[in-house]
């Protein structure tokens, strides 16, 4: 936490590896069969992310700061030293999520490794970086940290299903569920923040600002591949629908 070169580094390395370093050495190269380890890190993530979840849940108080004069919680310095170590537990997990993209490139998913797909890993280290560096603890951190944790437990279970084999496949058709809430996600934060700023509550504006860009950023960019990925591919499953209905018919 010490300087900002850390994280930047960081996110250089990951997104040199995921981009150009990776798919190079992997190209010549058959995909690895990580069934095991994939099981283990999505039990892990499962595990470490109810624990995040239930932590910040049980502390989080979101509408009673709503509810004060100054809409600031009182803590003794213990506790927001506590709370400072859940955001940085939270920003480690930020850091084992840029393992997906990893076991993505030993298995030769390289179309799975889209602009969003990396841009979303590097940028959520910067803002938590960021956040806990500089802004401490709020209940906007609280209501990010536990919703993010919420569905990142709902996702590694999917993945960990995924992982099982095809014969456990057929019961996820459950996936645009939680694209659909990954998207519900991003409006949250800005309209608490828009109802603290109703409210009166002081608000960084430079603070405001930055959630608010990025959570326009992040809602475009998963609306346009919940678009491409599920829109797309229900007009092909219509379509050979169409067509199987025309040949019974001839």
């Amino acid at each position: 936490m010490s300087s900002p070169m850390k994280p930047t580094a960081l996110v250089l390395a990951y997104i040199l590896i995921a981009v150009r370093i990776g798919p190079g050495l992997m190209k010549h190269r058959a995909p690895y069969n990580l069934k095991y380890i994939l099981t283990i890190y999505n039990i892990f993530q499962m595990i470490f992310n109810s624990y995040l979840f239930i932590k910040v849940w049980n502390e989080m108080q979101a509408i009673r700061s709503l509810m004060i004069s100054n809409c600031q919680i009182d803590r003794t310095d213990e506790k927001l030293l506590e709370c400072l170590s859940f955001g940085w537990l939270y920003l480690i997990n930020k850091v084992v999520d840029l393992f997906d993209t990893i076991f993505m490139i030993l298995r030769k998913k390289n179309d799975q490794i889209t602009f969003l797909h990396v841009y979303h890993h590097s940028i959520m280290i910067y803002l938590t970086w960021f956040g806990i560096k500089y802004m401490g603890v709020r209940e906007e951190y609280g209501i990010v940290i536990t919703i993010n944790t919420a569905i990142h437990v709902i996702m590694y279970f999917y993945y960990l299903v995924a992982a099982m084999g095809p014969q456990y496949q057929k019961y996820l058709r459950w996936k645009i569920y939680i694209t659909k809430i990954q998207i519900g996600q991003f409006l949250v934060t800005p309209l608490y923040i828009f109802a603290s700023v109703v409210k009166g509550c002081q608000m960084p504006k430079t603070y405001t600002f930055w959630v608010t860009i990025h959570a326009c950023i992040f809602i475009l960019l998963f609306v346009d591949f919940y678009r491409k990925a599920y829109k797309k591919s229900s007009g092909i499953e219509h379509r050979k629908n169409m067509a199987k209905k025309c040949e019974k018919s001839t």
